[in-house]
């Protein structure tokens, strides 16, 4: 059945990026220049024509997409500067809000609409806060005297499996997409498995792909976002099994705190300073992604400050600020750059399953 063409594909995401893709005549410079481009999965520009010609299931359906980090390698050797790595990242934000259930990425992506639905967000939680809040004790500072612990505890619960229900309804989205485009190879459970083995050790715990890109501080400070946040996910789960602050909690606590605050902090610097191609544009997504990331590092290192100076009310206020700010950041991750935590390591084990027999082919001949 012959793929249906969606005429304003194009113009939908150039509204969330900026490149002039239209300028490209297909020469191929950025195929062959891509450090991450391999042999059976070819970009960016088969999606670019993708895109040109309207062919959005096509696009959606690539794992190509997300197996692109942006180097920016691509965009400096483009003999027509239509921006090519530009024209990748614009194209994710674009499958982020189709694969989003009931398109509710969609809001996210505009100034206006999401500064407003974060806006709500704040305030529920802050009202949430303030209901649930006890009197300011007297005495020493006691971050759960103010709000009892297993308030924190149980919402984080309750956020922690919306999180796993929407993002599951949001992978089976991407999947459709995959299916409908005939790239779910068919392959032995062998090399499926072989595949995620690779995949979560090459590229989710080491991001070995991000590594064959230049700029090594993006990866590092790439690195530090991830394990920050997995070593605080572990801190979390030891609090919250043994039902008490354990040191080990704390070490690793406090380590992943400064890995995202200073990740955060260097991701923000080189936004601002717009030193390469990656950080000349910046959406409005982006921008609310990293600072929520940078400022939830940097309240719980304010927290510890103020609790040993025991500055009570400067204590508990910057405690409610940073549980707004990792509700914020929980609560939107489905439809944030978080969401590309879940869909690039799928997408590039798919992609490396995928390529296994146009490598078989290849060494054979």
């Amino acid at each position: 059945m012959m793929a249906r063409a969606n005429p304003v594909l194009l113009n939908d995401i150039l509204k969330l990026g900026a490149f002039d893709v239209t300028a490209c005549f297909s020469c191929g410079v950025c195929t062959a220049t891509c450090p991450l481009v391999e042999e059976g999965g070819e970009f960016p520009r088969r999606l670019i024509r993708y895109a040109m010609l309207g062919l959005e299931d096509k696009l959606l359906g690539a794992p190509e997409l997300w197996a692109c980090y942006y180097c920016g390698e691509c965009t400096r050797s483009c003999p027509r500067q239509a921006d090519p790595g530009g024209f990748m990242m614009a194209a994710r934000r674009f499958a982020i809000t189709k694969y989003s259930i009931g398109k509710i990425g969609k809001v996210f992506y505009d100034k206006i609409y999401g500064s407003i639905a974060l806006a709500i967000l704040s305030l529920i939680m802050a009202l949430g806060i303030w209901w649930l809040h006890n009197p300011i004790p007297g005495g020493n500072v006691d971050l759960f005297k103010f709000l009892d612990e297993g308030y924190i505890h149980e919402g984080g619960l309750v956020l922690g499996v919306y999180v796993g229900i929407v993002a599951l309804a949001n992978v089976i989205i991407m999947l459709r997409y995959l299916f409908k485009s005939s790239n779910i190879p068919k392959a032995s459970i062998g090399d499926w498995i072989k595949g995620f083995i690779d995949t979560l050790f090459a590229e989710v715990l080491w991001q070995g792909r991000y590594n064959k890109c230049d700029s090594k501080g993006r990866f590092i400070s790439h690195m530090g976002i991830f394990w920050g946040f997995v070593l605080l996910m572990i801190a979390t789960t030891i609090d919250y099994v043994t039902g008490a602050r354990q040191l080990s909690a704390m070490v690793l606590g406090a380590i992943g705190g400064v890995l995202i605050t200073v990740g955060g902090g260097y991701f923000i610097w080189i936004r601002l300073a717009k030193r390469d191609e990656y950080s000349t544009y910046s959406d409005f997504v982006d921008w609310m992604f990293i600072w929520l990331v940078f400022l939830a590092g940097i309240t719980g290192f304010l927290i510890d400050l103020f609790t040993y100076y025991n500055l009570q009310l400067t204590t508990y206020t910057t405690f409610a600020i940073h549980l707004i700010v990792v509700f914020d950041l929980i609560v939107t991750a489905p439809f944030t750059k978080f969401a590309h935590a879940g869909y690039r390591p799928l997408a590039v084990w798919i992609y490396k399953v995928a390529r296994k027999p146009q490598a078989e082919t290849t060494t054979a001949v």
